[in-house]
């Protein structure tokens, strides 16, 4: 396990127990870390941190790392990375801040093309 790995692991543990401040640090750590030719990975931490930035209330964070995350989550075509993305997108269905709704159907053009 890389130590990008182990900073965005300690990132979604922080996130899972209510702390996005600290969640979002750890992960922002990991991305930086991160070997770019690991494009799932990438994919996966962006993911995390979007969740972090609603959870701070930031939707114009969250939706740009979520855009990023299914951008580049459909670039590597791994299935798993593109699920999670859209899972959480799909939670976001019924917020209505302008950055998620034009998130989602970004989201939604992209996964139906």
């Amino acid at each position: 396990m890389s130590a990008a790995d182990l900073s965005a692991d300690a990132g979604r543990c922080w996130l899972d127990l209510g702390d996005p401040t600290r969640a979002d640090a750890a992960i922002g750590g990991g991305l930086t870390e991160l070997d770019p030719r690991r494009a799932h990975t990438k994919a996966v931490f962006l993911t995390y941190r979007a969740e972090s930035a609603l959870r701070r209330k930031d939707a114009q964070a969250a939706a740009a790392d979520a855009r990023t995350a299914l951008d580049t989550a459909l670039g590597s075509g791994a299935r798993r990375c593109i699920e999670l993305i859209s899972a959480l997108i799909r939670c976001w269905g019924a917020l209505t801040e302008p950055s998620l709704v034009e998130l989602r159907e970004y989201a939604h053009e992209r996964l139906a093309g």
